[in-house]
């Protein structure tokens, strides 16, 4: 026996078979940087978006609720409405800063680790599960309703269980009470719901949850840069708080970015990142699990996935580092422009117009970015960018070897 596990050992650690490969250092490394992006995401966007405006806090309190980017405001509001079910250690309350948040990601692990053993398990399981927990569901509002009804009406006599005067004879309260629960869970998903997506779609091999997260990432920024536009505050005032209309004078990164503009950089940064890894780790998944049967066991082909993995590691991390390069660039290309001028011209025009509050504003931002794309299109004529591109990709080759 010992001989035939030491002659099949070497041969299971050379497959392609999914339960081997998702215990290869390559794939848990694309996992795991795609999991720290996403939680280092949600951090960063709760700190952006997740303030309610001064005017606001002076005109109520710092704990009342408006709609921001933040779990506990929304909590501590339905708290002093009725007792929450859900513990406050889960939910966050009574923490502060990122203590809050781990309550709400045991939930969304523990969630993850029950969805993924209930998919590994047969359709008919899953469905009687389902089935299961909607029927706990109803009970959990039906019993208690019809129990309370029935007690009241052996001491009271019959009776409708609501519209009465004295509060023990309406029961409907009963009947609802469990919906609380439902809204707890509303308010704790506003932040955590994208993490849940997200955690089942990198673990759980979906391209669909990690696409998904994205795409409500992008509409929270989307809505809240609607709700702050000043036209529309100056009609509706939801009490969120507005980001800076400057970008600030650039004192990262050699000068090319702004405190202000580089926290949105990170944020557009760990998107992508997030994105890339987690879709990289199940593209190369399904590409293993869609070879014959007789190949998965082939040492090359091994080989050869080994070599495509890597490749992808170095090339996802080049990659990324060069968009926030150009990012970085695009953003600042009036600045370069202007100074580039300023050398060859040496006038007090080019100062004048570098400290321009238009240029400094959002929308002189977004122009910049786009004669940057503009130039860089141009260049593609004179400068031979697939031959720069290819010496790039040798270099890294020669270096991997």
């Amino acid at each position: 026996m010992s001989m035939s596990t030491e002659e099949d050992s070497p041969e299971e650690t050379l497959s392609l078979h999914i339960p081997v490969l998702r215990r290869k250092w390559q794939i848990l490394s694309l996992q795991i940087v795609s999991t720290t992006a996403l939680l280092l995401l949600m951090k960063r966007i709760s700190e952006i978006y997740g303030s309610c405006s001064e005017q606001f806090i002076m005109d109520h309190s710092t704990t009342s609720w408006c709609p921001s980017y933040e779990h506990t405001r929304g909590l501590m509001w339905l708290s002093n409405q009725s007792d929450l079910l859900i513990p406050d250690v889960l939910l966050g309350l009574g923490q502060t800063g990122s203590a809050s948040f781990i309550g709400p990601l045991v939930i969304c692990v523990a969630a993850t680790v029950a969805w993924a053993q209930l998919r590994s398990m047969s359709q008919e399981f899953q469905t009687r599960v389902r089935t299961g927990v909607t029927i706990a569901f109803i009970a959990w509002m039906v019993v208690p309703f019809v129990f309370s009804w029935v007690i009241a009406m052996v001491f009271n006599g019959p009776h409708f269980p609501f519209g009465h005067e004295n509060e023990t004879l309406n029961h409907l309260d009963v009947l609802f009470s469990p919906l609380g629960f439902i809204f707890e869970l509303v308010f704790l998903g506003i932040v955590f719901a994208p993490v849940l997506a997200g955690l089942v779609g990198i673990w759980g091999l979906s391209k669909r949850p990690i696409s998904w997260t994205v795409g409500y990432y992008l509409v929270v920024i989307g809505i809240h840069a609607v709700l702050t536009f000043e036209p529309i505050v100056s009609e509706v005032d939801v009490g969120l708080r507005p980001l800076p209309t400057q970008i600030g004078e650039g004192t990262m990164f050699g000068g090319l970015v702004s405190d202000f503009a580089a926290s949105l950089l990170v944020v557009a940064v760990l998107m992508l990142v997030f994105m890339e890894s987690g879709s990289a780790a199940i593209n190369h998944l399904e590409y293993a699990a869609s070879l014959p049967e007789d190949t998965k066991r082939n040492a090359e082909y091994v080989r050869q996935f080994d070599n495509v993995v890597n490749a992808h590691l170095v090339h996802m991390t080049v990659t990324i580092t060069l968009v926030t390069l150009t990012t970085s660039l695009a953003l600042s290309f009036d600045d370069l422009m202007i100074s580039f001028v300023g050398i060859l011209e040496g006038t007090q025009w080019t100062g004048q117009v570098k400290e321009s509050l238009e240029l400094q504003m959002t929308y002189g931002k977004v122009i910049s970015a786009g004669l940057f794309i503009l130039v860089v299109a141009g260049m593609r004529y004179v400068v031979p960018w697939q031959s720069i591109t290819g010496y790039v990709e040798s270099g890294i080759a020669k270096l991997r070897t």
